[in-house]
């Protein structure tokens, strides 16, 4: 039996069959797997070609030994018995065996083993991205039968995927360098560069911030170029230097959070997160001397959680925290991890349905897929108190930028 061509014929069977939906559920499909060799209908196997001699004759004998096996069945050309095939189908009774004969794996059990490593890596994480990350791939890998394009179907490509989120989900370091941490992940400096920095990018694109470029998303996860500012005002001391002197507020670097504490003056009631940098020093300008405001910016980094929760620690008694982002799927999203990561009290400041009314003019419109973005949101139980906010921009898709705030 050749076994190029027979391998070859049954091969591309097999793709067929992948494709199809009934193998998607794990059933027969009802219509035969059928590849058209020569005739009207348009040829799934262009290698048959009927004036090289040798080629045909090869392949009608391979057709009608995978007949003979029971793998196949198939039919000439009218008036061209055994001289032309017009087309062959699959045995669905001799799928198993056709595997093995093929050495090759279905390829529904190779996705639902994938499955089982997805189901097997989010026990191991804490990071919210990540875990929807792995849930929204296994769903749409258990219903597609196919891989999702963030997470390749070579095995060797998704142990490192596994690997690097794993990394980030336990790195306590403040800051690195890409390559630094390269190094502290596969011991090897440029190993990320090369091989995950753009499969990372695009999870991270896709699950933490869509509106942030390149170096804003690896900051998030605690990879930068150079060390980043925290910045922040108010009745604060930092190793017990008071900065509440500095009437535009100060900055900490983030490759000093480790060594900084900090303690606020008990006149303190309110600490304020605000995400632009422009409402931020605007604020700045009306701060009262019992508030501590801190820039935000977009989705926080590991030295900035730090920073936070230092903060956290060092609030005195009946002190309330604020946080004003925009008025959209970012801004809520922001709230939304400030309260699963650092204090499920924060309160939204300035962003509700009275301020999207009020400046109606300036709000900006979506399309439906921000909209299903926004009502996983609303489904929040973290985010109740937001939902008639949200609902409002749903009904309406209208959302706004805090900046519009200052005008």
């Amino acid at each position: 039996m050749n076994s190029k061509w027979c391998r070859l014929i049954l091969n591309r069977m097999i793709d067929k069959y992948e494709r199809t939906s009934a193998f998607r559920i794990g059933k027969v499909p009802d219509k035969r797997i059928i590849l058209n060799f020569y005739g009207k209908n348009k040829t799934d196997f262009p290698e048959y070609d009927i004036e090289n001699f040798s080629v045909s004759t090869a392949i009608n004998e391979a057709v009608c030994k995978l007949d003979e096996k029971g793998y196949i069945h198939y039919e000439w050309m009218r008036g061209q018995d055994n001289h032309i095939l017009s087309r062959a189908w699959l045995n669905f009774e001799k799928t198993d065996e056709i595997y093995k004969y093929l050495n090759r794996e279905s390829k529904r059990d190779v996705i639902l083993s994938a499955v089982d490593e997805l189901s097997n890596e989010i026990k191991k994480v804490n990071t919210e991205w990540i875990l929807r990350f792995y849930g929204d791939t296994s769903e749409y890998m258990k219903s597609r039968m196919k891989f999702d394009i963030l997470l390749p179907e070579d095995k060797s490509r998704r142990k490192d995927i596994y690997k690097l989120l794993s990394f980030i989900d336990s790195n306590t370091d403040s800051a690195l360098k890409e390559r630094v941490f390269s190094e502290k992940c596969f011991g090897d400096s440029k190993y990320f560069e090369n091989n995950l920095k753009s499969v990372l990018l695009s999870i991270l694109r896709k699950y933490v911030g869509s509106d942030l470029n390149d170096s804003e998303l690896l900051r998030t996860i605690g990879i930068t170029k150079y060390p980043e500012q925290l910045e922040m005002s108010g009745n604060i001391a930092v190793n017990s230097s008071n900065m509440g002197v500095l009437k535009n507020g100060f900055c900490i670097y983030s490759s000093d959070i480790d060594g900084v504490k900090l303690s606020i003056d008990k006149s303190v009631s309110r600490i304020i997160t605000i995400e632009n940098r422009a409402n931020y020093f605007s604020y700045l300008k009306s701060r009262t001397s019992n508030e501590i405001v801190i820039f935000h910016g977009g989705q926080y980094s590991p030295a900035k959680k730090k920073l936070f929760l230092a903060a956290l620690n060092a609030m005195p008694q009946n002190c309330q925290w604020y946080h004003w982002g925009d008025i959209d799927f970012g801004g809520f999203s922001m709230l939304l991890r400030l309260r699963k990561e650092i204090c499920p009290s924060i309160l939204p400041f300035r962003m509700d349905k009275h301020e999207l009314e009020r400046y109606k003019k300036y709000t900006l419109p979506f399309n439906n897929e921000y909209s299903e973005k926004l009502k996983r949101l609303y489904k929040s139980k973290l985010l109740e108190d937001c939902r008639d906010c949200l609902g409002y921009m749903i009904k309406n898709k209208i959302r706004l930028e805090q900046e519009a705030m200052l005008i």
